[in-house]
């Protein structure tokens, strides 16, 4: 498995997946309760995870070495796109290592959850300047 970079989560789903239902339903992120959010830490993520909003990607059918990163989650960070060096403020909800590349789930401010990989986060205590 080869992992180039970050993407919003953006995926075709069957009806059932398409179905809004209260935990499933994209709502921003508040700041105030940020380490409220559902995330995955200390195991890697299931398919309930997934659905539930907890992750934003599973992995599986490999054959590398697939573990927990070890990061703190939850956490707080700004994505840097490679490609414009714009910074996008981030919360971490997941992290899991495969082979020599590591993995990380996040949630956008307006919701919407991304994949990224580990280089392309600026961890920070708080998005005050």
């Amino acid at each position: 498995m080869i992992f180039t970079g970050c993407n919003q989560t953006k995926k075709r789903a069957t009806p059932e997946q398409n179905q809004v239902t209260e935990l499933n339903k994209i709502k921003p992120v508040d700041l105030k309760n940020w380490k409220d959010i559902p995330h995955v830490s200390g195991r890697l993520a299931t398919d309930e995870d997934v659905k539930n909003g907890s992750a934003t990607f599973r992995i599986e059918n490999i054959e590398q070495e697939h573990k927990v990163l070890d990061i703190k989650i939850p956490a707080l960070a700004y994505h840097i796109n490679q490609e414009t060096n714009e910074k996008s403020p981030v919360v971490v909800i997941q992290g899991e290592q495969v082979g020599d590349q590591n993995i990380v789930g996040i949630k956008y401010l307006d919701g919407t959850g991304g994949v990224c990989l580990l280089f392309e986060l600026e961890f920070v205590d708080n998005f005050n300047h």
